[in-house]
């Protein structure tokens, strides 16, 4: 085991000299295995470790006998203990989830809490036979290509360090170590799906084909292959969404490219990873041009809402819908470099440069040119959204048009015209949000001044975005 996890840590880059590690401590033996573990290179590493024990509220004194051990054991080695205790069946209740997804939820949520406040990485426990256990768990539960992928070696500041262990590693390695457990007594029944994959289907493939283990991470390389070029295929019309609020690429898109975007905007809106069933639904409402998913009687938990109205894509939660709208006609601000918010949530950021650091960051981002401006030619610009009678210039393309036209000929939809923020320079519009600079505006080789603006739709917290404009 010990190969296995420095193979792990050294192949992924897991870990860095002086870091402070939140371990996800159960009791069981790949936890209180992997944080054995950590304790013997925590000095060759410079290590600060914190061990984290959630109490589930399930299993009554069974999980505080749990609870205690975690803590002594921590104690006997010299490690920060942490005891969070929650009432799991209670939240999933209120939630509108599952048991065993409120608890890894809820888990990750503590974790994260803990990493923020150290400014460290989290390690979990998870082996390979979890990963090919997940994948199975995904197979049956009809997932994409995606799901196939089992679990991840690291997924930002989450680190595996047992990936490449299977059980029968771990469970040599606490013989070898005279390291004592707990077992958790849900573990062994196969009320739980994972249980029964664990217990029942995947002993018997293993009769059938002894290498099963090698052969289902071989699926699992192929599948990441797979996984990774449908994602450079999609991430631009990801990009484009996330920049303009278009998405007429993603209509235009083939099935499994348009699924891969909707599904990277819901991980960046929602915090969630749809089923599949979930996107084959938006998909349909794609192709009819009209419907939604999530509303009652749809498949999306809690209060997601995905809207497909007036050849636009809305990501928003139920609350977000209503019969008026809220408008912000009025609205204006001092352009300043810095961070603008709009009223809608768009963040707005202006940046000041010369024209020699321009032309070395234009050389990486094309769209660079139609988000900059000439800066000596602003004079008390002010930011806005449209007004009656406006019209546009736009760079290099030499036709003056009212903002209607140029809208109707970029198809953007009439209920999300309202929300394009403008900078007016003089009365003049000098740039439009997901369009570009004006002519008179545009930066030129005499230019010595360069204002960059980029949008950005708010974090996940579900409020109306530039991105969700309706």
């Amino acid at each position: 085991m010990n190969t296995k996890c420095r193979l792990a840590v050294e192949t992924y880059h897991m870990l860095c000299h002086g870091d402070s590690v939140v371990v996800g401590l159960s009791g069981g033996a790949d936890s209180c295995a992997l944080l054995h573990w950590l304790c013997g290179v925590r000095e060759e590493y410079g290590l600060h470790l914190i061990a984290v024990h959630v109490n589930h509220g399930i299993r009554g004194e069974e999980a505080a006998r749990d609870a205690a051990f975690a803590e002594e054991l921590c104690r006997q080695w010299g490690v920060d203990f942490r005891l969070y205790e929650r009432n799991v069946p209670q939240m999933a209740a209120a939630r509108g989830i599952g048991m065993e997804e409120c608890g890894r939820v809820l888990r990750y949520e503590i974790f994260e809490r803990e990493a923020a406040a150290c400014g460290g990485r989290i390690a979990t426990a998870h082996t390979l036979s979890d990963s090919v256990e997940t994948m199975l768990f995904h197979m049956m539960r009809g997932c994409a290509v995606n799901g196939l992928r089992g679990i991840p070696p690291v997924r930002g500041h989450i680190i595996r360090p047992l990936i490449f262990c299977e059980r029968e590693d771990i469970e040599t390695y606490c013989v070898e170590n005279d390291i004592s457990y707990v077992t958790d007594s849900t573990n062994l029944s196969t009320d739980y799906t994972r249980n029964k994959i664990r217990l029942q289907i995947l002993p018997l493939m293993k009769e059938m084909n002894p290498s099963v283990t090698k052969a289902l991470i071989r699926l699992a390389q192929s599948a990441a292959d797979d996984d990774d070029y449908l994602d450079a295929l999609a991430q631009p019309l990801v990009d484009e969404y996330w920049r303009s609020g278009r998405a007429e690429g993603i209509f235009a898109a083939k099935a499994p490219v348009a699924s891969r975007a909707l599904v990277r905007i819901c991980e960046k809106k929602w915090g969630i990873v749809p089923e599949h069933r979930h996107v084959s639904d938006m998909l349909a409402c794609m192709r009819r041009g009209r419907g939604s998913v999530g509303l009652p009687g749809g498949h999306l938990p809690g209060s997601h809402l995905f809207v497909v109205r007036g050849g636009e894509l809305l990501f928003c939660s139920a609350k977000e819908i209503s019969p008026k709208l809220e408008t912000f006609d009025n609205w204006e601000c001092e352009c300043s470099v810095g961070e603008i918010i709009t009223p809608y949530s768009q963040k707005i950021f202006l940046q000041l440069t010369d024209q020699t650091k321009y032309e070395n960051i234009r050389k990486i981002h094309q769209n660079v040119f139609e988000n900059s401006l000439d800066y000596d030619r602003i004079k008390e610009a002010i930011f806005r959204f449209r007004k009656e009678g406006d019209r546009f210039t736009q760079a290099g393309r030499g036709h003056t048009k009212s903002l209607k036209k140029l809208f109707n000929e970029r198809k953007i939809p009439p209920a999300r015209r309202n929300r394009i923020p403008l900078l007016v320079c003089g009365g003049r519009i000098a740039w439009i949000g997901g369009i570009g600079v004006a002519e008179d505006f545009r930066v030129t080789q005499d230019t010595t001044r360069i204002l960059m603006i980029q949008i950005e739709p708010p974090r996940k917290d579900g409020t109306s975005t530039g991105a969700d404009t309706r």
